[in-house]
C-alpha cells in the first residue's frame, strides 16, 4: 500500500492487491482492485501492460486509453468523456523491450473527486503489431466517499446532548486531524466533538488543511411539509396523494398514521407518499407523518375530507310501533353523505311540500296520515332514495252509521237485517243492544231478527269497539205492525230507480273507455318501442347507463328519453339508485365537442315491478238475484302482465284462477267478501273485498219492474219527440211553398138572431131564399168536420150557409160547396179553413 500527495487534494487509500489478468502473452496488471477516496481529492491510478516482442515490427508502437464506459470494442476515452472534462490526465512511460517480451506503465489522475466518480475504471493498449489489442477486463474500482459524522448520547437521561466522531469509511491512513463547523463557523479540532442538537445548528467535520474535504451538515429534522394532490375539493373515487418532505440529515424516514381516537391511532405505512388509487368516503380523517432520524423525531398532521354523494339512506320514526290517532310522531331521513345532503319527503310516491328538512313531525297525527313514506337525499355529487315506512295511525271507531234492510213499518212475522259500520283502525267489532236494556243482541256487524213480533219493536243501536276506544251508535227505531199499508210513491220511486240506471249506465261506459285504453296503451308499449326490451331491471334496483365515444378533446354528453333531452348534466354514467316503473322507456346520448357531435344507438329499458293494488268490479252491480249469473272482474297494474286467483273470505280454498270469476246459479251461500290476488315474478298483492248480496226472486221483482217503466218511458218520449219534428217538418214545407196565406178572412160576430133567421132561410122554400142568398155572395166558409147531434150552437158566422147535416145535399145555392154540414147544434169552433 502506498500514498500519493496532490497539490489540490487529499490522500487516498489503496488496497495494495495486484490485479493481474492475461491472455497468454499479453496482459494488463493493475496496482491494486480497490481504491476508497474523501469526495473533492485528487487520486492516482497506475497500470502496467505486457505483450510479446515481435523483432519483424521494431520499434514498436503502443497507444493506451482509460474508459469507464463502452465496452472493450468502443470504449469511451476518459480524456474525451464530459464528465471528466478538465479534471483527468493520464500519461504513460516508454515501452521496454527484454529478450521476447515488451512492457510499459500508464498513470491516470482524477482531480476533485465527485460521487459519480464511483466506477470500475479500465485500460485498453493497441500495438503496431497484427492482432496487437489488448483490455484489462477486471479492471480498478474506484469508491468517492465523504466524510461522515457518527452520533452517540453518552448520557442517555440527557437526549438533547450528543457525542459527535468524525471518520471516513475509506481508513484514511495516518490518523490525519479533523477540524469542527458550527453552521459554517470554526468551533473546534479532534475527532470527536459534543453538540446540543436541539438547538437548530447545523455540525460538520473537515480534514485540517483540507477544509475543502469535509463531510455533510448534520441537523435534526425540520418541521414536515405535507402536501395534498390534487388539492381542492376531493371527490369519492378520485386518486389522491398525501407527500411529507422534510430536511434533514442524516436522511429520516417518513411513516404514515390516521388518527383514530384523541388517543389513539393506526400506522398505515412507510415513505414519503401515502397513496390512494380510489379514495372512499371512509377515507376521511386526519392524517399524519412522522419523521424520524437518529437525531430527533417530529410530525405534521392534515386532515383530508372526501365529498361523495348520499350513501346508506334510511327512513326511522319516533315513536316505532303502535301509533295513536293524536300522538306526536317524528318522522327521520338520516344519510351519510358529504356535503350535507337536502331532502326531499314523498308519501305514496308522491312529492311533500314539507321543505328540505331532515325530519318533520306530526305535532297530533291524524288518520289521513296514514300511508307509506319515503325520502330522497341529494346533494351536487348524486341522490339516493331511502326505503319505504309505512305509517299505520290506529284510532277509535268514528260514529257508527246503521241501516235498515226495510224500511218504514215492519210487517209482522218478516224478516229484518241491522247492519253497523264504522270507520276504524284496527277494523272494529260490533255488538248490537236495545233501548233499556243491558243484555247483547248481537255480536257481529249485522243482526237478523226473524220471525219479528210487536214485541221486538223499539230503539236499536250497535257499539263499535277495538283496542283504542269504542263509539256508539244513534238509536235505529223498529215499528212493527200486524197489517201494514204499504205506500209507493211512485214519483220517488222512479228517482230511485232512473238513478240507479244512470248511474248503471255511466259505470259501463266508463269501464268500456278504461278497457280501451289499457288495449291501447298495451298495444303502443308492444309496438311502438321496437319490440323485445333492451334491458330488463326489477322496480327498487339500480342501474347506470354508460355512454362511451372515442373523441378528442373529451366530449359532453347529453341524455335523451323518448326523444326528449333530459336534465342529467354532461356527466357520461348516469345512475338509477332505486329504479321506478316511470323510468321505463328508449334512452340514447349525444356526444359533442368542438369538432362535432355524434348520437348513440338507442337502448330501452325495461322496469319489471310487482302488481299493485287490484280493482275489482262486479256485473251485473247491485244485488244479485238467486238463480242468477253475475261475473267477478279483477284488474291491476304490473310488469310482467300479472295472474289472478280469487278467493272467498273465511276460505283457503281458490274459487278461481283467472283474471274473472263467474258464478252461474247463484243461491244464498253465494253471498260473503271475495277478493282476488293479482300476482307474477315479482310479487302478489291483493285486492280490497269486494260484498256480492244475494236475495230473492221478490225482492229483485222492483228491480225488472223499473227498468222495463223506465225503458217504457224513454220510448215514449222518444217516440213524441219524433211526431212532434215530423208535424213541424210537414207544417214547415205547407207553409214554405206559398210564403203567406193568399187572404185571411175575419170572422165577424153577429147576433144569434141573425143566425137564428138564416137557419129559418135555411128550411124555407126556395122561393123565400133568394133575399138572404144575395147578401151571402161575397163571404163562404166551408168547415169540414162531423157534429155529434143535439150540439148546441154558441157561435156564428158572419155571411155563412148553414145547413143540416141529417140528409147529403149537393152544393149550394152557388155552387161552389162552400157549406156548412152541421148535425144538431154547433159548439165549437173550425178545424180547417179553405177559402
Amino acid at each position: 500500500m502506498h500514498l500519493r500527495s496532490a497539490a489540490g487534494g487529499f490522500l487516498a487509500f489503496l488496497l495494495s492487491v495486484p490485479v493481474l489478468q492475461g491472455n497468454g502473452d499479453w496482459r494488463v496488471t493493475y496496482s491494486s482492485s480497490n481504491v476508497c477516496a474523501l469526495r473533492g481529492a485528487t487520486v492516482y491510478l497506475s497500470c502496467t501492460y505486457e505483450y510479446p516482442d515481435n523483432v519483424q515490427y521494431r520499434p514498436t508502437t503502443v497507444r493506451t486509453l482509460w474508459f469507464t464506459k463502452g465496452d472493450n470494442y468502443q470504449p469511451v476515452d476518459l480524456e474525451h468523456d464530459a464528465d471528466y472534462t478538465g479534471r483527468v490526465e493520464s500519461s504513460c512511460g516508454l515501452v521496454k523491450c527484454t529478450g521476447s517480451r515488451c512492457h510499459g506503465t500508464c498513470t491516470l489522475r482524477i482531480r476533485d473527486l465527485r460521487q459519480s466518480d464511483s466506477a470500475v475504471y479500465k485500460v485498453r493498449f493497441t500495438t503496431n503489431q497484427p492482432g496487437g489489442k489488448y483490455t484489462g477486463d477486471l479492471g480498478l474500482k474506484l469508491s468517492v466517499k465523504d466524510l461522515q459524522v457518527k452520533v452517540s448520547f453518552p448520557y442517555p437521561t440527557i437526549l438533547t446532548l450528543a457525542e459527535l466522531e468524525c471518520h471516513s469509511i475509506c481508513g484514511l491512513a495516518g490518523d490525519p486531524p479533523y477540524i469542527w463547523f458550527r453552521n459554517g463557523l470554526y468551533v473546534g479540532q479532534g475527532v470527536n466533538y459534543r453538540a446540543n442538537i436541539l438547538s437548530g445548528n447545523s455540525y460538520l467535520c473537515a480534514v485540517e488543511g483540507y477544509e475543502h474535504l469535509r463531510s455533510t451538515s448534520l441537523y435534526a429534522p425540520k418541521t414536515p411539509s405535507v402536501t395534498v394532490s390534487p388539492s381542492g375539493e376531493i371527490e369519492e373515487g378520485s386518486s389522491v396523494t398525501l407527500s411529507c418532505s422534510s430536511e434533514a440529515n442524516p436522511a429520516a424516514t417518513y411513516t404514515w398514521f390516521k388518527v383514530i381516537t384523541d388517543y389513539s391511532s393506526r400506522e398505515l405505512m412507510q415513505g414519503p407518499q401515502l397513496h390512494f388509487g380510489s379514495i372512499l368516503s371512509s377515507d376521511s380523517g386526519q392524517y399524519y407523518c412522522l419523521v424520524q432520524t437518529e437525531l430527533r423525531t417530529k410530525s405534521e398532521s392534515i386532515y383530508v375530507t372526501v365529498k361523495y354523494g348520499p350513501k346508506q339512506t334510511s327512513v326511522l320514526s319516533s315513536p316505532s310501533g303502535q301509533i295513536v290517532e293524536g300522538s306526536s310522531v317524528t318522522l327521520s331521513c338520516n344519510s351519510d353523505a358529504n356535503p350535507a345532503a337536502e331532502y326531499t319527503w314523498f308519501k305514496n310516491n308522491q312529492p311533500l311540500l314539507w321543505g328540505p328538512s331532515q325530519r318533520h313531525t306530526f305535532p297530533s297525527v291524524r288518520p289521513e296520515d296514514r300511508g307509506t313514506y319515503h325520502c330522497q337525499a341529494e346533494n351536487k355529487y348524486g341522490h339516493l332514495s331511502s326505503n319505504s315506512l309505512f305509517l299505520d295511525v290506529q284510532y277509535a271507531p268514528k260514529t257508527p252509521s246503521r241501516t235498515i234492510s226495510h224500511s218504514g213499518e215492519i210487517e209482522e212475522g218478516s224478516s229484518v237485517t241491522l247492519s253497523c259500520s264504522s270507520d276504524a283502525n284496527p277494523a272494529a267489532n260490533y255488538t248490537w243492544f236495545r233501548e233499556h236494556e243491558d243484555s247483547v243482541k248481537g255480536s257481529r256487524q249485522n243482526y237478523t231478527i226473524t220471525n219479528i213480533t210487536s214485541v221486538l219493536g223499539g230503539n236499536y243501536y250497535c257499539q263499535a269497539h277495538n283496542a283504542i276506544g269504542l263509539h256508539s251508535s244513534p238509536f235505529l227505531l223498529i215499528t212493527v205492525c200486524v197489517q201494514c199499508l204499504k205506500v209507493v210513491t211512485s214519483s220517488s220511486w222512479t228517482t230511485t230507480v232512473a238513478v240507479r240506471t244512470i248511474v248503471v249506465f255511466l259505470a259501463t261506459v266508463l269501464l268500456l273507455v278504461f278497457l280501451w285504453m289499457r288495449r291501447k296503451r298495451a298495444a303502443r308499449k308492444a309496438c311502438g318501442q321496437g319490440g323485445r326490451p333492451d334491458t330488463v331491471e326489477e322496480e327498487g334496483s339500480s342501474v347506470t347507463l354508460s355512454c362511451s365515444s372515442d373523441a378528442n378533446p373529451a366530449a359532453e354528453y347529453t341524455w335523451f328519453k323518448n326523444n326528449q333531452p333530459l336534465l342529467w348534466g354532461p356527466s357520461q354514467p348516469h345512475t338509477f339508485p332505486s329504479v321506478r316503473p316511470e323510468d321505463r322507456g328508449t334512452y340514447r346520448c349525444h356526444a359533442e365537442n368542438k369538432y362535432g357531435q355524434l348520437s348513440s344507438n338507442s337502448i330501452f329499458m325495461d322496469v319489471q315491478y310487482a302488481p299493485k293494488t287490484p280493482s275489482v268490479t262486479v256485473s251485473p252491480s247491485g244485488e244479485m238475484e238467486e238463480g242468477s249469473s253475475v261475473t267477478l272482474s279483477c284488474s291491476s297494474e304490473a310488469n310482467p302482465a300479472a295472474t289472478y286467483t280469487w278467493f272467498k273470505e273465511h276460505e283457503d280454498s281458490v274459487k278461481e284462477s283467472g283474471q274473472n270469476y263467474s258464478i252461474t246459479n247463484v243461491t244464498s251461500e253465494h253471498r260473503g267478501n271475495y277478493y282476488c290476488q293479482a300476482h307474477n315474478a315479482i310479487g302478489h298483492h291483493n285486492s280490497t273485498f269486494l260484498f256480492v248480496e244475494v236475495t230473492s226472486q221478490s225482492s229483485s221483482l222492483k228491480t225488472i219492474v223499473a227498468v222495463r217503466t223506465i225503458v217504457a218511458l224513454l220510448a215514449t218520449v222518444l217516440l213524441l219527440v219524433f211526431l212532434w219534428m215530423r208535424r213541424r217538418r210537414a207544417f214547415r214545407k205547407e207553409c214554405g211553398q206559398g210564403g203567406r196565406p193568399d187572404t185571411v178572412e175575419e170572422l165577424v160576430p153577429v147576433s144569434v138572431y141573425e143566425n137564428i133567421s138564416a137557419l129559418t132561410n135555411r128550411w124555407a122554400p126556395s122561393a123565400q131564399r133568394g133575399p138572404i142568398e144575395e147578401q151571402e155572395d161575397h163571404h163562404h166558409v166551408s168547415i169540414n168536420t162531423s157534429l155529434s147531434e143535439n150540439q148546441e150552437v154558441t157561435r156564428w158566422f158572419s155571411g155563412s150557409r148553414v145547413q143540416s147535416d141529417q140528409r147529403d145535399e149537393g152544393p149550394g145555392p152557388d155552387g161552389d160547396g162552400r157549406n156548412l154540414r152541421v148535425g144538431g147544434s154547433v159548439k165549437s169552433t173550425p178545424r180547417s179553413v179553405n177559402q
